[in-house]
């Protein structure tokens, strides 16, 4: 494979393994905030991922940061997915939900505040990082069990979730494999968000090639 490609073409299949259907928008119609999200067991500082997010509709840019300058960016536009590099003049296109549920981040959670405020367990109110907030417990087919701090302030936005995700193979779908704890904590939080001009929309001076056959099949995708 290119070498322009290797780094995305990792992003792509860590993304698509934790994508789920885009739920209807529910709670805040946008957002902005940085999550960061470790793994159960981490060591102190050890993170899983620390992105900036800004949502909208059907609409979700999420800026990765690496170790290096290099930020990745995701953005999904219903089920369709952009991934690239910045200062990158080339990227990958697919389809959202080729593969079973694996143990990366998806920030799908975020839209469902109002099914967990309905469908939840009730668990009782603690203070997040200084949002007094309603602590439910969810269970749902591909996100697993989870608990959300939905903060009163925020119109319910989580400041807090630890979901424990089913992980699965994504050559054998049908056969599970172990699970993974995963805690998100949100930051920087503003509702309504400020969403920058084009921030959502997908880049015109990028070329994207269509990652789904690589996705399907294990082989780079045709140039």
């Amino acid at each position: 494979m290119d070498s322009r490609f290797s780094s995305l073409a990792a992003a792509a299949l860590a993304f698509v393994v934790g994508a789920t259907p885009v739920a209807p928008p529910q709670g805040v119609p946008s957002a902005h905030w940085k999550t960061t999200v470790t793994t159960e067991g981490a060591r102190p500082g050890e993170a899983l991922e620390e992105a900036e997010i800004w949502l909208q509709g059907g609409a979700m840019r999420i800026v990765e940061r690496g170790k290096g300058p290099e930020k990745t960016n995701v953005l999904r536009i219903n089920d369709e997915v952009y991934i690239w590099t910045e200062g990158q003049s080339a990227g990958l296109k697919l389809l959202a939900g080729l593969a079973a549920s694996g143990g990366r981040p998806s920030h799908e959670y975020v839209r469902r505040i109002e099914e967990i405020r309905s469908r939840g367990k009730k668990l009782g109110s603690e203070t997040v990082g200084g949002h007094a907030c309603d602590v439910y417990a969810l269970e749902g087919p591909v996100d697993g069990e989870g608990r959300y701090w939905l903060a009163t302030d925020l119109q319910g936005f989580p400041v807090r979730a630890v979901v424990e995700k089913r992980v699965f193979l994504p050559s054998r779908p049908t056969v599970e494999r172990n699970s993974v704890k995963l805690e998100y904590r949100n930051t920087d939080i503003q509702i309504p968000g400020k969403i920058p001009a084009g921030t959502l929309s997908v880049p015109q001076d990028v070329r994207f090639q269509d990652a789904s056959e690589m996705i399907l099949t294990g082989r780079p995708p045709r140039r």
